[in-house]
């Protein structure tokens, strides 16, 4: 049975506390659902991404129902600073920062739904930030890909494969990566998925209401109660 957390940090679960520290210090992936509007996954995103400017971010646009860069990213960050890079499969294009110009050399331009192209260029920002770092600190650095929907649509089984690798490198960084799926949670395609996650992240927006989520936590067997986003 799976027991119910009444928020992301409820004390009543003492093993969630140490959970949460443990997952930031090793890295992490979060797989974010959820039949939502874009404008609650870009809110879900700058939360994500996290505030400050010490962090490196990686940002992938993926699906053409997704707005401008700008709206996945906090206050205080931008598409043009020297720390942020992003990967826009939907017009074929990228923006980096001025120093990483050679690493993508042999990348070629972004092409639509090629989710080993992709990968190859996330890794690629990582190995560039982490380098720039000399080592990165536990969650300085933040992916985000939005969606996965079309990867999915094109090759689950290649797409799975390939996150695989994603995932490692950013544990291997103790990175923090979010990819968002928007689908109801209980969909096949976020079963297939799941296991690639230390967690999941679901999306809720009623009419009336302010965007919602709760955190399903396959570690504990747990899920938390919805809070607002």
């Amino acid at each position: 049975m799976v027991s119910v957390l009444r928020s992301c940090g409820d004390a009543d679960h003492p093993d969630f506390h140490a959970w949460l520290r443990r997952l930031k210090e090793r890295g992490s992936n979060l797989l974010v659902t959820g039949d939502v509007p874009d404008s609650v996954s870009a809110t879900a995103s700058r939360t994500l991404f996290g505030r400050g400017t010490d962090r490196y971010r990686t940002l992938a646009l993926v699906d053409r129902t997704v707005a401008a860069p700008g709206s996945r990213l906090p206050d205080g960050a931008s598409v043009d600073d020297s720390t942020t890079w992003v990967v826009d499969q939907r017009n074929c294009e990228r923006s980096i920062p001025a120093d990483a110009t050679s690493v993508t050399s042999n990348l070629g331009p972004p092409e639509r739904n090629d989710v080993g192209q992709l990968c190859e260029e996330l890794q690629t920002a990582i190995g560039f930030f982490e380098e720039r770092a000399d080592g990165l600190d536990p969650a300085r650095l933040r992916v985000g890909v939005d969606s996965l929907s079309p990867l999915v649509q094109r090759d689950l089984a290649a797409t799975k494969r390939h996150l695989r690798t994603l995932a490692a490198t950013v544990r291997g960084v103790h990175g923090m990566a979010h990819y968002h799926l928007r689908v109801p949670d209980d969909e096949d395609v976020v079963a297939a998925l799941t296991p690639l996650f230390d967690v999941r992240i679901e999306l809720r927006k009623r009419p009336g209401r302010n965007p919602e989520q709760r955190w399903h936590v396959p570690e504990l067997d747990a899920t938390t109660m919805w809070v607002e986003l």
